[in-house]
């Protein structure tokens, strides 16, 4: 097919400056001298100026009209074939560019699509590694504080069983001046006539130490009720801290059974982002094969377009045979002619002479 802008005009002058030069218009001299068109719409054309210019092709008088017809039909089949075959070559090529480079933008997508998908599993695994580091740290201060109450609970317990040594102490000191109180009522009832005034003193000096011993074992024993009630309380505490515990471990542990499946699921999207890289080889792959066979296509095309020319020459040169014959004919019809014409004289003079 023509490239867009030959006309008849470009035509008209191609042959114009071809027929200047002395050479005969062909359509091969006009398309080198356009440098453009294919020689189906250079054809046409150029008959149609020859028509209008009175400049018909060479004689080819003498020769049967059915071999310049053949002639002009194989010409045409085959620059016909030739132009078809390059037109659907071209249209394979660009068929398969614009295939390929649909694919090849389907698997961008699906790339970019899946790196999206990476880089979102990879935010999500930043923000629970950040969080399990939270948690940890929580555990951390959760145990600080856990060993903190262990070391008061320690010292209470050291603090209780210091009380109740103290206390035992002052039972048992208790229970000792019992013991002097029952000794001295006993040696002083055999003396109390002569000590009366003496024992009365000191009972009344041993009900006071009583009584304050008392007091003291009283506030001893409100102190020891009041460590038990604080103990108490820090095992209550002690236990709610070990259940906080138990249950941050709980979620450490699901944090970290999540952040395995993200592990997962990102080395399953990189198997999938590595399937595609392989698939997008494949592809080039495939485009380095379509511009393989483009590039047969095309040397089969240039092949063509040689066997063309080489047709053209050989039909050059018939034609210019043709020629050739056509005037040897011509001489030899002459002479011929002239032969006979001696011929003829000579039998008249011959017929005269016998007269």
């Amino acid at each position: 097919m023509a490239r867009t802008g030959v006309t008849y005009l470009d035509i008209a002058q191609a042959a114009e400056a071809v027929k200047n030069r002395g050479e005969e218009p062909t359509v091969d001299r006009v398309r080198a001298e356009l440098g453009t068109g294919s020689k189906s719409t250079i054809g046409p054309l150029l008959k149609r100026w020859r028509s209008e210019t009175g400049n018909p092709v060479a004689d080819t008088a003498g020769l049967p009209k059915d071999l310049v017809d053949a002639l002009k039909a194989l010409h045409e089949r085959l620059q016909g074939e030739a132009d078809q075959k390059i037109e659907q070559a071209n249209a394979e090529c660009e068929s398969a560019i614009e295939e390929f480079q649909q694919e090849l933008a389907q698997a961008r997508e699906v790339a970019a699509q899946r790196t999206q998908e990476l880089r979102n599993l990879e935010q999500k695994h930043e923000a629970a590694q950040a969080q399990a580091d939270a948690l940890k740290q929580e555990l951390q201060v959760s145990q600080a504080s856990l060993e903190k109450s262990e070391y008061q609970r320690e010292v209470s317990d050291a603090r209780i069983a210091e009380f109740k040594s103290t206390i035992e102490e002052l039972k048992q000191e208790n229970r000792d001046i019992r013991a002097h109180f029952e000794h001295f009522q006993q040696r002083t009832a055999d003396d109390r006539q002569q000590e009366r005034d003496q024992f009365r003193a000191a009972n009344e000096q041993l009900s006071a130490q009583a009584a304050s011993l008392s007091r003291q074992l009283a506030e001893a024993g409100r102190k020891l009720t009041d460590r038990e009630t604080e103990g108490e309380q820090l095992r209550e505490n002690i236990a709610g801290l070990n259940a906080d515990k138990q249950e941050l471990m709980q979620q450490v542990s699901v944090y970290y059974r999540e952040i395995e499946l993200l592990r997962q699921a990102g080395a399953e999207q990189t198997g999938q982002i590595r399937a595609l890289a392989d698939e997008a080889r494949i592809l080039q792959d495939k485009v380095s094969a379509l511009h393989s066979s483009n590039a047969s296509l095309e040397k089969e095309s240039e092949l063509l377009r040689l066997s063309l020319g080489k047709a053209q020459s050989e039909l050059d040169v018939a034609m210019e045979r043709v020629a050739l014959l056509t005037d040897e004919n011509r001489t030899i019809q002459q002479g011929k002619a002239l032969l006979e014409g001696q011929f003829r004289q000579l039998e008249r003079a011959s017929s005269e002479n016998a007269n």
